[in-house]
């Protein structure tokens, strides 16, 4: 099932976002529930793509820093 709101790449939502760091966010295939991605840093190449680190936020832990298909625009924000 496919989320409509999973619409914009990570570097669009943290630009809508004022550019604050960390934010968090959620690809259109996972389950909101099942935990999110913390977004720690940002580098902008050419506009409106870069470079994006996060850690996987599951069950309250942080996983590892790692950042997956952050170009796509298959991503939404999430509280």
């Amino acid at each position: 099932m496919t989320d409509p709101e999973c619409n914009k790449n990570v570097f669009q939502l943290w630009k809508e976002g004022g550019e604050k760091l960390p934010f968090k966010v959620i690809r259109w295939t996972w389950n909101p529930e099942s935990g999110a991605l913390l977004v720690e840093r940002i580098e902008i190449g050419k506009w409106p793509y870069g470079k994006a680190w996060g850690r996987f936020i599951r069950n309250g832990v942080p996983e590892a820093p790692q950042l997956n298909g952050a170009r796509s625009s298959q991503w939404k924000a999430v509280e």
